[in-house]
């Protein structure tokens, strides 16, 4: 009896071992990737900053061009489709958006909305980047702001709350994604979301602030947020406004608990009524993130559809917008989804959008993060704590991921300020403009 149990006492101990090894391999292994990404970015050169007038890239010819090419377009047949199994962009929303393009759209409002900002491009390490920059007030000058999008967006996500923030007083640096809409794509492999954040804290120390607040939705929250862990002496504080999904303990038990009882897990009637019932808030995200796994394994051969036709671009990037602006009815066909999500987001936003995608031809070298990210920053992701530095979240109700305030605490452990809103989505600068800058602007108050 003792012998047996000695050696049970002795595999135990055997296995803690090797575990421990295996994550102590991990945390250096993620050390070395981010000390080998500062190291990169402290070599590369500071270079010119020159202003930029968007009125060069978005051509009036490039737009005629595109509204040519919907008019001669082939009418694709309205398929039967079964009410809860949606096979994709129906005909009719590519058909109605086409319309709206040639027929209602005023290009022009596009360049006369994005002109009233100062924009500007330098060249930082591998990318051609540009940004809008706006100076504020000097009371505010020590809380500039980095607005950062994701896909499939561009600054124009921004156009109505960098005014409102600047008349507040705020600095507000907004750099486009490299790939979307006025930043070049690399002319490289590797550009990931973690060199992204280097480049992008680079570009705020080259401007001369050392301290700054970072907001963030889609990708620019987890750019935001791997600055703020390569780079927490420089950011005063992180807002986002999607959550991350990290795989944790947190998650996993109040998955497993809160599917059951959850008024055991859920402690208060926003997070219930977010995150419940777990099938349906599952099976929303399963809809939703099917570009992921395709953009993450093969995002050129899409690509490259988009970049010759316009039908192709409305089809999959012109699809998301509504998508992911409207909490989706699983019990109607899904024209009926994006009809809501189309009356949130608004369709001139998504033809300015569209049209700012096709006038760069972006489309393709946009989808490239995703195989970036799978494959060079997944590890160091998944393992992103934050542990001192500031963290605000806003949670809309039709954001694509929803995490309560415990289980957000595996990734963030200063959460200074977490809110629920009744409405607005993934573009909330879009849909709920006021209470995005509301958040940011409590959220940096209580900095103070």
């Amino acid at each position: 009896m003792f012998c047996c149990l000695t050696l049970i006492g002795g595999l135990v101990l055997f296995i803690i071992f090797i575990v421990f090894l295996a994550k102590r391999k991990k945390s250096l292994r993620i050390q070395n990737r981010v000390n080998t990404l500062k190291d990169k970015a402290n070599s590369w050169d500071e270079s010119e900053v020159i202003e930029f007038n968007p009125r060069t890239k978005l051509l009036e010819d490039d737009f005629n061009e595109m509204t040519d090419r919907l008019k001669k377009r082939i009418v694709v047949p309205n398929l039967d489709e079964p009410q809860n199994s949606p096979y994709g962009t129906p005909a009719t929303y590519v058909n109605m958006v086409a319309d709206h393009m040639t027929n209602s759209f005023d290009f022009s409002m596009v360049n006369n909305v994005l002109c009233q900002f100062k924009h500007f491009k330098t060249v930082i390490g591998d990318i051609n980047l540009h940004f809008i920059h706006m100076v504020g007030s000097e009371e505010k000058k020590s809380t500039p702001i980095m607005l950062l999008h994701g896909w499939p967006s561009t600054v124009w996500e921004f156009h109505k709350s960098i005014p409102m923030l600047v008349e507040e007083g705020y600095t507000i640096i907004a750099p486009s994604l490299p790939g979307h809409g006025f930043t070049e794509p690399p002319s490289v492999t590797g550009v990931t979301p973690a060199v992204m954040a280097c480049a992008y804290h680079k570009l705020m120390i080259q401007l001369g602030y050392k301290r700054f607040i970072v907001h963030g939705g889609d990708w620019g929250a987890i750019i935001g947020s791997l600055m703020t862990y390569m780079y927490p002496e420089s950011v005063i504080g992180l807002h986002n406004t999607m959550n991350h999904f990290k795989l944790g303990w947190r998650q996993i038990l109040q998955t497993l608990v809160g599917a059951v009882f959850p008024s055991l897990v859920y402690t208060t009637e926003e997070e219930k009524r977010f995150m419940h019932p777990m099938f349906k808030f599952s099976e929303r995200m399963y809809r939703k993130f099917a570009y992921f796994h395709v953009q993450s394994v093969l995002p050129d051969s899409y690509g490259y559809g988009m970049v010759d036709s316009p039908v192709g671009l409305i089809g999959w990037i012109g699809t998301t917008y509504p998508l992911v602006s409207c909490q989706m009815d699983l019990t109607k066909n899904i024209m009926a989804n994006l009809n809501k999500g189309v009356t949130s987001f608004g369709l001139d936003n998504i033809c300015a959008m569209i049209s700012i995608f096709w006038s760069v031809r972006s489309a393709q070298a946009s989808m490239r993060i995703y195989h970036e990210f799978y494959w060079n920053d997944k590890e160091l992701f998944s393992n992103l704590t934050i542990p001192n530095v500031p963290v605000a979240i806003s949670n809309f109700p039709n954001e694509i991921i929803h995490l309560t305030k415990f289980a957000s605490w595996t990734t963030f452990k200063n959460i200074k300020q977490f809110n629920y809103h009744t409405h607005g989505g993934h573009f909330s600068h879009i849909d709920n403009t006021e209470a995005v800058v509301g958040d940011l602007t409590s959220f940096i108050q209580k900095l103070q």
